[in-house]
């Protein structure tokens, strides 16, 4: 979902979700022959969403104040008991609020004796949904054929051999996040 309050950059956000198509005479590069007519001015897809998606994102919109809270008390309570190990918690920013999509935690391989692999592994085989956000969009293919190549930002190739994404869902219970961190704690052992 994209909100915006600038009607033009709505219609940019809009077109490739339909084809790249407009049915707006001002961005048509000739007249139209009648009111069927449409233009492809852009490269698009058919990325509209259904009925029941959309009905489905206008009932979760209505407790997103809640699902970001309880992320909140998650991270909170996720501070709390990672202090002491190995890792870094995230840093939050004072004139900002997260939404703790993510708690992604920076693991510092020479206090933890464990490379982040094998971590993430211990992990993965005890049934904690961990992954690693984000690669670094600079060492993608896509980019690369733009010019930019490994070693242009290191800051964020460090940050992408340190990090392990811990789950913090809104329905996640505390028992099952004492569980993910009693799992971490013995894959730092």
């Amino acid at each position: 979902m994209a909100l915006t309050d600038d009607p033009e950059l709505a219609g940019r956000l809009a077109r490739p979700r339909s084809h790249g198509i407009t049915r707006e005479p001002a961005q048509m590069t000739h007249e139209a022959d009648g009111p069927w007519y449409y233009q492809q001015i852009e490269l698009g897809f058919n990325d509209r969403m259904t009925d029941i998606q959309a009905a489905l994102g206008c009932s979760q919109i209505q407790r997103l104040e809640e699902f970001v809270a309880r992320r909140h008390e998650l991270a909170r309570r996720y501070d709390a008991l990672l202090a002491g190990l190995p890792v870094v918690t995230p840093w939050r920013d004072p004139e900002a609020r997260s939404a703790f999509h993510l708690y992604v935690v920076r693991l510092d391989e020479a206090r933890a004796g464990r490379s982040r692999r094998a971590v993430f592994e211990a992990l993965r085989q005890r049934g904690i949904g961990v992954n690693v956000h984000y690669l670094p969009v600079h060492t993608q293919p896509y980019d690369q054929a733009l010019g930019l190549a490994g070693g242009d930002d290191p800051e964020a190739e460090r940050y992408y051999q340190e990090a392990i994404s811990l789950p913090p869902y809104p329905t996640m219970s505390e028992a099952q996040q004492d569980r993910v961190v009693t799992v971490l704690r013995d894959a730092l052992a």
